[in-house]
């Protein structure tokens, strides 16, 4: 897996389920606070991030990958095959104590790299509409190709776009 000085990216098993939850609480939430309300966010957490619910999707054939900081768990990605040479970044989420340290950047090139070993051919992913993560994923290369508003249940949607880089 790639590497950084004093950082470095490993794959995820069932036995990291508990640690992923614990950086989703630590992270997701600050995350989405200018864009969601916390009724929404703990029902997204309970929705997405419950250990089970990462075993199941892991069982599935999604992959999460942990950054590590400094001997410490930082960050979480997970990726998926959904066709012959697409694949998807589900989720790319950092301590936002590291955030403008390139460490986020390192999180995108090593999943595209990951995806890539793989015979990936493009990237995509899901991002809010007004996130500003939008701009650095243009930065990175990526472009919006659609508009989804997605139903999550419990009366919440997901506004989002679909960005896609090609990885050549």
């Amino acid at each position: 897996m790639m590497q950084q000085e004093d950082t470095y990216i490993r794959k995820a098993t069932a036995e990291d389920a508990a640690a992923i939850h614990q950086l989703a609480l630590d992270i997701w939430p600050k995350a989405f606070e200018q864009l969601l309300s916390q009724e929404q966010t703990s029902y997204m957490m309970q929705m997405m991030y419950a250990p089970s619910v990462l075993e199941q999707e892991m069982e599935r054939g999604v992959e999460y990958y942990i950054l590590n900081h400094k001997g410490v768990d930082m960050g979480y990605t997970a990726i998926e095959q959904k066709a012959p040479g697409s694949w998807k970044l589900h989720k790319i989420y950092l301590s936002q104590q590291l955030h403008g340290k390139g460490l986020g950047k390192y999180q995108l090139k090593s999943m595209e790299a990951v995806a890539k070993g793989y015979g990936a051919r493009q990237l995509l992913l899901n991002v809010n509409r007004r996130n500003k993560a939008v701009d650095f994923y243009k930065s990175q290369g990526y472009e919006i190709v659609k508009t989804e508003d997605i139903d999550i249940g419990n009366g919440y949607f997901m506004n989002d776009y679909v960005m896609q880089k090609e990885l050549g």
